[in-house]
């Protein structure tokens, strides 16, 4: 092959890997290497490849050999330490990274990329130290100052330094300075300000957030992909939106929703019933449709009451030692919230148009950054974490969630969360429940093993191989019953399932868990 046709191929390759045709490009790559094994780009861009495609230790040998033959080539020592960060081989990756500095001081890369690499290590000081560095040579990319956010509250997790999050405050606004409709820094921003008790501007970039996403449309084309194209999901999905539309426009709680049309509805009835009948064919859902799925119609948020919305009754400081003196840590406390709290937040479950997102198992779902957010649901969350001071220390909220269930399943996957402690809450009524002696939770007495990962533990995937290691070594579980208003908190980490559940089978009656996570 000529020099001029393999700067040729080469050309065709990169203008194929631009437009993210990596199969294209990359025949065109190992074509080139099949004649000339000492071609730098050719090999790089090949190793390149590799990496985009997760195959990190077949990218490593061609990102290594670029290397040798261009020791002084930037991005061949940048990429060569983002595959070995990615297999774990920490040494190496922050070798090819502290290269890639020497050679070009100036560009932002790679101080970027090793800053993460730092975070992943949990060296917090010099992870800092490399993001402001990369600050310094591009100060228009929203990632670094969000970053440098996210550390400061990482460290502030350690130490519970408030002055830390004053400073990942105004490196989240830094962000949004760059990007005003960056999703992500106003969640964060939220997180802090919740961090700091502000709960009024915690809710405030909580929904902007949401409201952020909900117009984004590659936010909901990645939605409506992972979500709505699956049938089992679609059907979840349909069957809540239909029922929950007919109970908040009969009136019952005075309460009418003129944000959706007649036909809007007249369509869901159908669908609805089609799945009755198991006529449903979700080939026949149109794009369009799912994208109106998507769009909450009500989300009107609760009343607001200034005392704490906690039962009062209840004996704080025993109900403390209890759970102090237990091991594992597994608490029940019933009549958590007082009536007057409880009805609100069933009124609120039941009519707010904000469960989006179905699971398999036949649940759906919101969370705090996509509709849950309200000041009433923030001062829950503060309220139970200021009354229980010595549960909860100094730990903060870092993630809530409302599942809405069908009236009758197995239940939740065994699995952990990755928290110190996990605040489960029923608020379905007791009459809902046709079985007492069910409908709650299973917890077993074991952590996640110390090399197990996040997606070990809390995985769908991970279910069959964890409750074999619960079965295997003889794991004793604990079995707590449904009960309307009735709190578990629990070490967060250890292994729990909702129980196998029978409800009746009306909207109103449908199984809801509030699912509260510190750290």
């Amino acid at each position: 092959m000529q020099q001029l046709d393999k700067n040729y191929i080469l050309t065709e390759a990169l203008n194929f890997h631009h437009q993210g045709k990596l199969e294209e490009a990359d025949h065109l790559y190992c074509k080139v290497l099949d004649v000339d094994k000492n071609n730098f780009q050719a090999n790089h861009l090949h190793g390149c490849i590799l990496s985009q495609k997760s195959k990190y230790s077949e990218a490593i040998s061609f990102l290594e050999k670029a290397a040798r033959l261009s020791p002084l080539n930037y991005e061949a020592n940048n990429n060569l330490a983002l595959a070995y960060k990615n297999v774990k081989n920490i040494s190496q990756s922050e070798k090819y990274y502290l290269n890639a500095i020497k050679i070009d001081k100036n560009n932002y890369k790679a101080y970027f990329n090793c800053a993460n690499l730092y975070i992943d290590e949990k060296r917090y000081d010099e992870a800092l130290e490399f993001l402001k560095e990369s600050l310094l040579y591009n100060s228009n990319l929203v990632s670094i100052p969000h970053r440098i956010g996210e550390v400061y509250q990482y460290i502030f997790q350690n130490n519970r330094d408030t002055k830390l999050l004053e400073s990942s405050r105004e490196y989240f606004q830094d962000a949004i300075k760059c990007d005003k409709n960056h999703a992500n820094s106003y969640i964060m921003l939220g997180i802090t300000h919740l961090w700091l008790s502000n709960i009024n501007e915690a809710n405030k970039f909580f929904n902007k957030a949401s409201s952020l996403n909900n117009y984004n449309n590659i936010f909901i084309n990645n939605y409506i992909k992972k979500y709505l194209s699956d049938s089992n999901l679609l059907i979840t999905l349909i069957k809540h939106e239909f029922e929950q539309l007919t109970y908040i426009d009969n009136d019952t709680d005075d309460i009418r929703n003129t944000k959706f049309t007649k036909k809007y509805y007249d369509n869901l009835k159908q669908l609805y019933l089609d799945i009755k009948h198991k006529r449903f064919n979700a080939d026949k859902i149109s794009l369009t449709f799912k994208r109106k799925l998507f769009k909450q119609l009500y989300n009107k948020p609760p009343k607001i009451i200034p005392n704490n919305l906690l039962n009062k009754a209840n004996k704080v400081s025993v109900l403390e030692n209890e759970y102090l003196n237990s091991n594992p840590e597994i608490l029940v406390i019933d009549n958590l919230l007082n009536l007057e709290s409880l009805n609100i937040l069933q009124k609120f479950c039941n009519n707010a148009n904000i469960f989006k997102y179905p699971y398999q198992g036949g649940y759906v779902s919101t969370f705090l950054t996509k509709g849950l957010s309200n000041e009433f649901i923030l001062k829950f969350s503060e309220d139970l974490r200021e009354t229980y001071k010595n549960i909860f220390k100094e730990f903060r909220l870092t993630q809530a969630w409302v599942f809405k269930h069908e009236n009758k399943k197995e239940g939740t996957n065994i699995h952990a969360d990755q928290a110190s402690v996990n605040v489960n809450f029923w608020i379905s009524p007791n009459d809902a429940n046709l079985n007492k002696n069910s409908g709650g939770l299973i917890l077993w007495d074991k952590l996640p093993p110390a090399d197990w990962s996040f997606k070990d533990y809390n995985s769908i995937n991970g279910s069959k191989k964890i409750e074999k290691m619960l079965i295997d070594n003889n794991i004793s579980k604990k079995v707590i019953p449904y009960k309307e208003n009735r709190a578990v908190i629990f070490n967060s980490k250890l292994f729990h399932s909702t129980d196998f559940f029978d409800f009746k089978d009306t909207y109103e009656n449908r199984r809801i868990n509030i699912t509260f996570l510190y750290d």
